[in-house]
């Protein structure tokens, strides 16, 4: 059960949640959210340009969502998926929100329903350890990206958030990047992270820039293999794919 300033930030249309979905391969996705509410008991979300997540969630019902505020306050949901609703009063509920209503492109295709496994306490990301991780990152990897240079610049920079998404063993794992480099085919996190298994990781700005890139966690870092532009007007359309991978998404 979530508390009171948990749901309270989830339900904030401002704050962004990273929510992470994996096929039935056990590959992840990892796309950020405005349109979700804690209702219920249950976590309720409105479907609007979510077509891999709904994918996902048809083959593989596990969730993990990372709730922030711009004060860098966060916890982490893990759950499990339980339905669309095409119509009724689920879908009135969001459709009535202001992030619906005031929406230029669309209305919500469906509300999604979570059931919720288990809440991790609220906690406070360190601003030292935001900073220190974009000055390592800064200082140690400045390179050329092979990959779109404006992706790198947006994982760079130090005012956005940044998360990672990766397959643990079977279950969805979901961390805050502090600080990213750049290096070739790779981003370079500031963080370790577990080698050998595939990833996706988010970016958005104050500006609502936002990318997903995807790929393999290697030992220099996340080897990008696709990129996918994540907000309006092309979201979801995939803008950059590495020509020797072989895509698993």
């Amino acid at each position: 059960m979530l508390s009171e300033k948990q749901a309270e930030m989830l339900n904030h249309m401002f704050n962004p949640k990273f929510f992470a979905t994996m096929d039935k391969q056990g590959n992840p996705n990892l796309v950020v959210i405005t349109c979700a509410e804690f209702y219920g008991g249950d976590i309720i979300f409105g479907n609007l340009f979510l077509w891999k997540t709904a994918r996902n969630l048809k083959e593989n019902p596990q969730v993990a969502m990372l709730v922030m505020d711009q004060k860098l306050n966060y916890f982490l949901v893990e759950g499990v998926f339980d339905r669309f609703e095409e119509s009724g009063p689920l879908l009135d509920r969001l459709n009535r929100s202001d992030m619906v209503r005031y929406n230029a492109y669309t209305g919500l295709r469906n509300a999604g329903v979570i059931k919720i496994k288990s809440v991790a306490p609220l906690k406070k990301y360190p601003l030292a350890k935001v900073f220190g991780g974009f000055m390592k990152a800064s200082l140690l990897f400045r390179g050329k990206p092979n990959f779109p240079a404006n992706v790198g610049q947006t994982f760079s920079q130090l005012m956005s958030l940044k998360a990672v998404a990766y397959n643990a063993g079977g279950r969805l794992q979901v961390e805050i990047l502090p600080g990213v480099g750049v290096n070739g085919d790779y981003l370079v996190p500031a963080l370790k992270l577990p080698e050998g298994v595939r990833y996706a990781a988010n970016v958005i700005t104050t500006d609502v820039v936002s990318f997903q890139v995807k790929g393999v966690i290697e030992r220099r870092g996340l080897r990008v293999e696709e990129v996918y532009a994540a907000g309006p007007p092309v979201v979801g359309k995939r803008i950059y794919r590495i020509a020797d991978s072989k895509v698993a998404g």
